[in-house]
């Protein structure tokens, strides 16, 4: 059997339409898991406003990004230190691709962009995921992808720009 690697192009993420159908569930405890996520995202991750942590995580919250220590504390020091307070949106600024739910876990996918090695001066789009444990009506464990760098201790995510149309 013979396969073809020429002249594969990268299929983009799919955006979803509406946020807010993404948090629909026939299980009312992950529509509210879902639903904490998505507000937590808006309010600091987004909107950095570090005042609202306690609403959001628990005091022994425990980090898995290399970056940022355990704890709810040090969650709010990393915010501080890595983006301005913005206005709270009534969406994810970032491009979403899904939120899922099951047990105690919420999934947050995400398109992010990133500088392309083969093309200077282009992005290219990619998948970033960041999961997160509930743990009553609270945010207990985060893990996502991102790799140790000094840099991320001031980096924004949120001024991530998008490729040029």
């Amino acid at each position: 059997m013979a396969i073809s690697l020429g002249a594969v192009a990268q299929a983009p993420p799919y955006v979803a339409p509406d946020q807010m159908a993404l948090l629909k569930s026939s299980d009312p405890k992950l529509a509210a898991n879902k639903k904490l996520v998505f507000d937590m995202w808006r309010t600091i991750i987004q909107g950095a406003h570090v005042e609202e942590a306690e609403k959001y995580f628990t005091p022994t919250y425990i980090q898995h990004n290399p970056n940022v220590a355990s704890g709810r504390d040090n969650l709010i020091n990393y915010m501080k230190n890595s983006r301005p307070r913005r206005d709270i949106q009534p969406n994810i600024t970032f491009p979403v691709i899904s939120i899922m739910a099951e047990g105690d876990l919420v999934m947050l996918a995400t398109v992010s962009y990133s500088d392309d090695p083969t093309k200077p001066g282009e992005k290219y789009a990619g998948t970033h995921f960041d999961l997160f444990r509930v743990e009553n009506g609270k945010i207990a464990e985060h893990w996502d992808s991102v790799a140790k760098d000094p840099k991320a201790l001031k980096f924004d995510p949120n001024t991530q720009s998008q490729p040029k149309k």
